[in-house]
């Protein structure tokens, strides 16, 4: 112990008489360590950490499909037919439980704001372990999907709406213009579905109906469904169990339109966690795998720095072998040296690790699942330690063990580095050079994996979603008692009132209103029979589509694309003909060539209506630019079609249109006085939807973009060093007449050999590699040309420069200086 402690005396004496490789050396590993550190704490909060839930490892999400279908439904949900027939005889299922996310239209005082929530079976609660601190849950039989009953509401809810008033409970509350009941208070820190969850209202999974017929009459509602295993079942067990009791079930029509048309419903059972991050984990992977690229760059560095630095020191060590110190100790001194180095090394990275976390939340999209597990612990502490452990090992050990292996006679005799060894012998230099190839070959891997992500996002924001978001103002508008059926007419009344109002506001270009529009989470789907059959084709019994409820002026708004045709006017109120405009799918998939002008009847049980196709319009990605297109039409709201009590009103502006929301606020609040609104720019929905893979795209270009600057750091020292040893043979060469530039491409064709190699690794790892990014790239190959051109043009333009002022200087060497300075 006493040696250990002399040992780590004299590397702080040693680091504190080089203060320049101390810096530059703690800076390398703080920043290799603190992301790798960071990452790990996001990975493992994110993925790994255990949700804090009793036997959390049993949680598991049903999801259902039909198996090669495009369905229009947003995540994997399950219907209530396979709930129902799974949930009467289970053999592997402990418990099942379902949910649905909801916003609640709350009025207290004559005010209406709009909450989030969900809508809970009574079984999920106690399912995941929970308690009130207040009342009670729900109870079994409370609820017809939220309506009329009672709620729950969540710590934070109780405390922001509600004043944290203690006597909360049998308090009755308006929400959805239907009176309910507050009969309990979640306890702190509870929240499900993850996000911003105000309260929960009681769902009811309802029973199939009993006059259903597979393809045609019978009822079907979808939501997330979560579950307790048996001990001792598997996931496995559990899919095929689910699987047979979905296929036991009468699947009426409506199971083709909401999971498309396909082969027999297949049960999927997966981890809870698993299912909640499925969005993020590709991405997170492949973060993890950048970072330690990165970190390993950082020893490749530090290492370079030892050995370079251990030319200085050779007769040091040479002087302390000649009094008898052995090679071990020496080994086990420099050792030692690079061990402080990395424990403080990862003291300032586990400072720059923390600094990064508290970060997160503003840098991270905003829908990031399990943010708030993730934080510094004694986890992320012991993971810190063994990356210093690590980096002690990889960055230490090899000039360790150079550093002591040295002809002890031909060192006190001045010998060359060929007969000397140790720092200066022929394999301290190959071993230089190998460093550098792979902090070559991890740079340009890094640079490829960069250059896909950034031009796979790059060509998800350049997809034409079928609109135009700048510019467009969207308001949400959301009225108590407005989905009644004797509301009808009047709600169609406000919404014309309210364009009409809108149309004449300062600065509007155009206005109009719809039951739904991009990237809202608002998806209404309709299906009827085929309006036309291809000739020799069998006619289809059922087709899908999205339907649009929408006002003249919708179209103007959102600038769609109009392909053929026209667009919506007010004259087409007074019409009897019904006008649609469909979009591309629709028309390819159900409608005849040049199907403008186009008319058939829809059957209503007040008769045939007819119907004239008046326009075509590009497709429109609702869901965002990375969806495949569905079919979609879009029509009037009149007579039976109806708005209901949410509705959105779609304003483009000539100017900012951010400063026409407080007057489109004031115009809702003075035609509907207890309607909740929210405004929000599209532009703003759109920027949301890519949040993820800019995320994703905008770290690992940092990581890249850093670790080529460790590499061409290490690049410029090596070529430094190698031209203070060659100092004697460059000024022979200029004193026998080579000409300056004939001494800067020597220097330089040595330094960018090293590149080279380091370059071609690197290209064949990314090209093995890069498959790996295939869930995270849209639009582009694993393989991609551009990328693998970019990324070594970029690596060797900064090899150049970084080899550029050693050969400039190489080249300035007189002959006579040289040979004097020998």
């Amino acid at each position: 112990m006493a040696t250990l402690l002399q040992d780590i005396r004299y590397a702080c004496t040693v680091m504190r008489r080089n203060i320049g490789f101390t810096t530059a050396g703690l800076l390398t590993l703080a920043l290799g360590i603190g992301a790798t550190s960071a990452v790990f704490s996001l990975v493992y909060g994110v993925l790994l950490r255990p949700l804090p839930y009793p036997a959390a490892e049993r949680l598991v999400r049903l999801s259902e499909e039909h198996t090669g279908a495009n369905s229009p439904l947003p995540a994997p949900m399950l219907s209530n037919l396979t709930y129902r027939a799974w949930a009467e005889a289970p053999r592997t299922v402990e418990q099942f439980a379902a949910y649905s996310n909801a916003q609640y239209t709350v009025t207290i005082g004559g005010d209406s704001s709009r909450l989030e929530g969900a809508r809970l079976t009574p079984s999920l609660l106690p399912l995941l372990g929970e308690t009130p601190a207040l009342g009670r849950f729900f109870e079994a039989g409370e609820g017809d999907n939220g309506k009329g009953g009672v709620v729950v509401l969540t710590h934070r809810g109780w405390r922001e709406r509600f004043n944290g008033d203690p006597s909360i409970v049998g308090r009755g509350v308006t929400i959805d213009s239907q009176p309910y009941t507050i009969v309990g208070v979640a306890r702190p820190g509870f929240s499900f579905p993850p996000g911003d969850i105000m309260m929960w209202t009681a769902l009811t999974v309802r029973q199939p109906a009993p006059d259903a017929v597979a393809g045609r009459r019978g009822t079907m509602n979808v939501f997330f469904a979560v579950a307790r295993l048996r001990p001792g079942a598997t996931p496995a067990q559990a899919e095929a169990e689910g699987t047979a009791a979905a296929r036991t079930t009468v699947r009426p029509m409506a199971a083709n339109l909401l999971f498309g048309v396909g082969g027999p419903p297949v049960v999927h059972v997966r981890g809870l966690v698993d299912e909640m991050t499925a969005r993020v984990r590709p991405g997170l992977l492949v973060l993890a795998g950048a970072v330690v690229c990165m970190l390993l760059i950082a020893c490749a560095n530090v290492a370079n720095l030892f050995l370079s630095r251990g030319i200085a020191r050779q007769r040091e060590l040479t002087v302390r072998a000649a009094i008898g110190a052995s090679r071990a100790r020496l080994a086990r001194q420099l050792l030692t040296e690079s061990a402080v180095l990395s424990a403080i090394g990862a003291a300032l990275g586990l400072a720059l690790a923390w600094a990064i976390v508290r970060l997160a939340p503003a840098v991270v999209p905003g829908d990031f699942p399990r943010l708030d597990a993730v934080h510094l612990d004694g986890r992320t502490l012991a993971f810190t330690a063994a990356a210093a452990l690590v980096t002690t090992v990889l960055s230490g050990l090899a000039p360790a063990l150079r550093g002591a292996r040295f002809n002890l006679v031909e060192a006190l005799r001045g010998g060359d580095g060929a007969t000397a060894g140790g720092f200066r012998g022929l394999r301290a230099r190959r071993l230089r050079e190998g460093l550098l190839v792979a902090e070559s070959a991890f740079a340009v891997l890094l640079l490829v994996a960069a250059a896909m992500l950034a031009r796979s996002f790059v060509k998800l924001t350049q997809v034409d979603g079928g609109y135009t978001p700048d510019g467009v103002l969207a308001a949400e508008i959301y009225l108590p008692g407005g989905d009644a059926d004797d509301r009808g007419p009047a709600m169609n009344a406000l919404v014309t009132a309210l364009v009409g109002r809108a149309r004449t506001m300062a600065g509007t270009a155009a206005a109009g209103a719809a039951n739904m529009m991009p990237l809202d989470r608002a998806t209404q789907i309709a299906g009827f029979p085929s309006p036309w059959t291809a000739p020799g084709a069998e006619p289809a019994a059922l087709i899908r589509a999205l339907q649009y409820l929408v006002t003249p002026g919708y179209a103007e708004a959102l600038r769609l694309r109009l392909r053929a045709g026209r667009l919506f006017a007010d004259t087409d109120y007074a019409d009897g003909i019904r006008p649609w405009i469909v979009n591309e799918e629709f028309a390819r998939l159900y409608l005849p060539p040049n199907p403008v002008g186009y008319r058939f009847e829809q059957r209503r049980s007040s008769g045939p209506i007819p119907i004239e196709i008046i326009g075509i319009v590009a497709n429109v990605l609702k869901d965002g630019n990375d969806r495949q297109p569905q079919p979609e039409y879009y029509r009037l709201a009149r007579d039976e079609m109806r708005f209901s009590g949410r509705f959105e009103l779609v304003i483009r502006t000539h100017a900012q249109a951010v400063a026409a929301a407080p007057a489109v606020r004031a115009l809702v609040r003075e035609l509907a006085p207890t309607a909740a609104v929210e405004t929000v720019l599209l532009a703003d929905r759109a920027a949301a939807s890519v949040d993820q893979p800019r995320f994703a795209a905008t770290v690992l270009t940092t990581f890249a973009l850093l670790s080529l600057a460790l590499a061409s750091v290490g690049l410029y020292g090596v070529v430094s060093y190698g031209v203070s040893q060659r100092r004697r043979e460059l000024g022979i060469r200029a004193a026998l007449g080579a000409a300056r530039p004939d001494l800067v491409r020597l220097v330089l064709r040595d330094g960018l050999r090293v590149t080279a190699v380091g370059l071609l690794c690197g290209l064949a790892g990314a090209a093995a590699l890069t498959r790996l990014l295939q869930g995270v790239l849209f639009g582009v190959s694993p393989l991609d040309v551009v990328a693998f051109v970019t990324a070594p043009v970029l690596l060797a333009a900064v090899a150049v420069v970084a080899c550029l002022v050693p050969a400039a200087r190489a080249a300035s060497i007189g002959p006579a200086e040289a040979l004097r300075h020998e």
